[in-house]
């Protein structure tokens, strides 16, 4: 990662100011936290309670193919939102601008709903997506502004590792709600919740204007969506509908996505105030945490939805006890991956973001490859003494779960401390970006490249044994791709620096006789 010839100093070599963080009594900024918190949760838990339901959802409006898309079009329209909402926050009001994110996905919850077909369906989780893709970058930039860095460091933490808690619980509410009512409801659930959020924060803080104001990059919008769009039904259409890459249709997609995110790049490196600022990655921790979360954001999304796969139809063949298992290997990763992502907020505000991000990801490295050598007999788990867990699936994700959440927290931490003031929602909001873009293209990718492995190996085999076998080396492979993305993360940890700068009686006595917010 290169550097600018005369590097400005960093967040953490400067004094602390007594602003951006605004003087919250502790009453009102445990309320805004449950607000941005409740937020935040429900955005998290959204695509894994729907990805539960999805075959009681074909079945209902009778249209199995097609329905992944309803997955799809929530994860390419937040790809494209997360940016434009961080940008407005910069230039807008950024408690309005969560609120608007916030409104838009209640609304597509409420529409998705009421929908009568798919169709219906995969627009309206298109506009929910596209709201839900604002709620968490706005969220962190609210936090850098509303606490100050002793405090943020550790309600960041919390924020990243609810993300954790949507794994845990996602699957479990969409499984209840539909065995006590219809699918439906795993939408209108978000209303009572969403709306809750939105009135606390009404009521806690001001709209939180930026001093000062830019103007907003439509051309670059336009470009955006076009680019990323274009590219993501491509690789949904070939993993999902068969489509193959000659095919005249997927050739014009991809052409128009190449040309497109050409001129997305030629005009956001030109215009003065961008949509994305491509050019702060040329600033080191700015850099090296968006090439961390690009590569974790593969991890993090492709690795939870092939092994449930692997888990529940290769291993256990979709037996009377899959659905429970493969909930109990997603806990083997989600509850560390929780514990480590709050921890890493506490233990950053003593350390560097660098000793805190670069052995998580390597203790992580480590482990993942340890995926990639399963078997048709690899037990799910394998305990001694009846409590010491000793081996099987389970035991690597433990590490791996750890190491992800110390990198989702210490990589957001230290962009939220090194950006600009007046760019901080744009910094956050472009390693979101990164980090959904990875996801997005990590899980179609390694879908196309799972369905080609798994055809070219079981190509002329005829027993159940040797197609059982080619069907595991192919997810073998696949694992051992993640493994390696989790390496390419740790050596852009290794180009962090700083830590979370620490306020001085003066700055915080200042602080405490700031006015209030606006």
């Amino acid at each position: 990662m290169t550097e600018d010839p005369a590097p400005s100093p960093t967040a953490s070599q400067l004094p602390v100011p007594p602003t951006p963080a605004v003087p919250l009594s502790e009453a009102v900024g445990i309320l805004v936290f449950v607000g941005v918190f409740l937020a935040v949760l429900m955005g998290s838990m959204d695509a894994l309670v729907v990805s539960t339901v999805l075959p009681r959802i074909a079945s209902n409006l009778h249209q199995v193919n097609g329905v992944t898309f309803v997955v799809s079009a929530y994860l390419i329209s937040s790809t494209i939102s997360i940016p434009i909402f961080a940008r407005l926050s910069d230039i807008l009001s950024r408690r309005n601008v969560f609120l608007l994110g916030l409104a838009t996905f209640i609304v597509g919850s409420a529409l998705a709903g009421l929908s009568q077909n798919l169709d219906e369906l995969i627009l309206f989780r298109g506009v929910q997506g596209f709201g839900g893709g604002g709620v968490f970058p706005v969220a962190i930039a609210m936090v850098a502004i509303l606490y100050p860095p002793e405090t943020r460091a550790r309600v960041t933490g919390l924020l990243t590792g609810a993300a954790g808690i949507a794994i845990v619980a996602g699957p479990l509410v969409g499984s209840y709600i539909v065995s006590v009512t219809t699918w439906r409801w795993v939408f209108y659930i978000n209303l009572p919740f969403g709306v809750l959020a939105m009135v606390v924060l009404l009521a806690a803080v001001g709209p939180l204007r930026p001093t000062n104001r830019g103007r907003f990059d439509g051309p670059g919008a336009a470009l955006l969506t076009g680019w990323v769009g274009a590219l993501m039904l491509a690789l949904v259409q070939v993993a999902d509908a068969g489509w193959t890459w000659t095919d005249p249709r997927i050739v014009a997609l991809l052409v128009g996505a190449t040309v497109g995110l050409g001129l997305f790049l030629y005009w956001e490196l030109r215009t003065r105030e961008p949509l994305v600022p491509l050019r702060l990655l040329r600033q080191r921790v700015i850099g090296a945490s968006s090439g961390a979360m690009f590569f974790t954001g593969i991890v993090f999304s492709a690795m939870l939805t092939f092994l449930s796969v692997f888990v529940g139809i290769v291993l256990l063949h979709n037996g009377p006890n899959a659905t429970n298992d493969v909930r109990d290997i997603i806990y083997f990763l989600a509850i560390p991956l929780i514990l480590g992502a709050v921890a890493s907020g506490q233990i950053l505000n003593r350390v560097s973001y660098r000793a805190v991000v670069a052995p998580g990801l390597a203790m992580a490295a480590v482990a993942s490859f340890f995926l990639a050598n399963l078997t048709t007999s690899t037990p799910l788990w394998t305990f001694q003494f009846g409590f010491v867990l000793s081996g099987g699936i389970a035991l690597p994700l433990i590490p791996i779960g750890f190491g992800l959440g110390f990198s989702l927290t210490g990589t957001t931490i230290a962009v939220q401390n090194e950006a600009p003031a007046a760019e901080v929602g744009a910094a956050i909001g472009l390693g979101r970006f990164f980090q959904s873009l990875g996801g997005a293209l990590g899980i179609s990718l390694l879908t196309v490249f799972l369905t080609w492995r798994d055809t070219t190996l079981s190509a002329g085999v005829t027993s159940a044994s040797g197609l059982a076998s080619a069907l595991v080396t192919s997810y073998d492979e696949v694992f051992l791709a993640l493994a390696v993305s989790v390496a390419i993360a740790f050596g852009f940890s290794l180009a962090l620096r700083g830590r979370v700068p620490v306020a001085s009686a003066a700055s915080k006595s200042e602080s405490e006789a700031a006015p209030p917010p606006e």
